[in-house]
């Protein structure tokens, strides 16, 4: 394998890819995944080639001077991926007892997925998420990793973990289910108790450990800022806050721009702001709408108008409009 290559998934495996190598990465991974009911002949891998090479050839143009790969590399690690994602997608939908390699599942936006994993614990997974499943899950271990948001059923074996490991964080069971938010371009990881209790820690933290509770039980959530290295532990309706599971859109005290950041997640489309969206804040939820339903509601709470044009919307905020 070019060395390269193997860079580029260790980066990516350790969390230090940049934001463009993350998702060459996931949007591969996501095709495979989006697509499996297909027969990956030679035809439809091209298919796929030329449409990440189209990417590749965007994000050079938007990022020539940032980019650490030439394009040529680029298009090799494309190439790698398509293999390593009929390898990666057959491993587990196989579910061998002893995998040969790590397990990647990816969830494309607009798409919700659930999983059951070989020890008998269930994952739910929101949308624009990633699960990395280590080698030997359910038999030597039971660690993966997660990008996004996970909800966790997990069957408790007091002799063998269940740990996901989220950035710097560690999460362990100690029998329960759980949400788990931790999307890589967000600031604050967020872990919500159902049931159970829950302990956090950071990996490898050092002298300079952040404080956390000893255990997070039912109806409590830590709050971990990536920025401050600093958590904080208040109560909540963990119902709620896993209420996605149900495509129950909830804002919770809400900017602009996280609204637009979930939309684009959870209806697979592009959304720009235009407009001042400091002190915007909304409360507001939303049962399985499309997404033209949610922009009417914001509409009349703003005053903001919108454009919809095939999957990109465009939203034009008034100023001095203040929401609850």
């Amino acid at each position: 394998m070019d060395s390269r290559i193997k860079e580029l998934f260790e980066r990516y495996q350790s969390g230090d890819a940049s934001i463009e190598e993350r998702r060459l990465v996931e949007d591969w991974f996501a095709a495979f995944d989006s697509q499996q009911q297909k027969d990956f002949s030679k035809e439809h891998s091209a298919e796929l080639f030329v449409q990440m090479d189209r990417k590749i050839g965007s994000m050079l143009e938007s990022h020539p001077a940032r980019n650490r790969m030439s394009a040529r590399w680029l298009q090799v690690a494309a190439v790698f991926l398509i293999g390593a994602g009929l390898v990666f997608y057959k491993t587990f939908s196989r579910a061998p007892k002893v995998p040969a390699g790590y397990t990647l599942i990816s969830v494309p936006k607009g798409v919700k997925k659930q999983l059951s994993l070989p020890d008998g614990s269930t994952v739910y997974l929101n949308s624009g998420s990633t699960l990395r499943i280590s080698p030997g899950f359910g038999v030597t271990n039971r660690r993966i990793s997660l990008t996004g948001e996970g909800f966790f059923i997990v069957k408790h074996n007091q002799t063998n973990p269940f740990t996901i490991q989220s950035g710097r964080l560690i999460i362990t069971d100690i029998g329960t289910s759980f949400n788990v938010k931790a999307y890589a371009e967000e600031s604050l990881v967020k872990v919500a108790v159902e049931s159970g209790e829950v302990n956090v820690k950071e990996e490898n933290a050092g002298k300079e450990a952040p404080i956390f509770p000893k255990s997070i039980i039912r109806n409590q959530q830590l709050i971990y800022s990536k920025d401050s290295r600093r958590a904080i532990l208040n109560d909540t309706q963990t119902i709620e806050v896993s209420a996605w599971r149900k495509n129950q859109l909830r804002f919770d005290n809400a900017s602009f721009g996280e609204i637009a950041t979930t939309l684009e997640r959870w209806y697979g489309v592009t959304v720009n702001v235009h407009g001042h969206t400091d002190n915007r804040r909304y409360t507001v939820s939303f049962n399985n709408e499309p997404v033209s339903n949610v922009l009417k509601v914001l509409g009349k709470l703003s005053g903001m108008s919108y454009q919809v044009i095939n999957k990109s919307i465009q939203i034009n905020l008034k100023p001095n409009k203040s929401m609850k």
